[in-house]
């Protein structure tokens, strides 16, 4: 993720992993809206966008495996297939 205006919060980091990792739908969203209040009182303006959780996927496409170290390497679509 590139940081182009230097924001830098190791709780607002913090509260990040922790969300992430929480399994409960409920306290996840409100620790969701917690980090989005910080960041609007902070007037920070992180990049959020992940190549990965951006994709949209059909079930006919078979084949495709997201690259997770890269968004510029395995997009060559040789093993991908419409199944339909």
């Amino acid at each position: 993720m590139s940081n182009y205006d230097g924001y830098c919060n190791p709780e607002i980091d913090k509260l990040f992993d922790a969300q992430s990792m929480e399994g409960d739908q409920e306290k996840r969203k409100k620790m969701v809206w917690e980090i989005e209040k910080r960041l609007a009182e902070d007037v920070a303006r992180p990049v959020l966008y992940h190549n990965r959780s951006g994709t949209c996927w059909q079930p006919y496409v078979k084949g495709y495996t997201p690259m997770v170290n890269s968004i510029y390497n395995g997009m060559r679509m040789e093993d991908v297939w419409l199944d339909k």
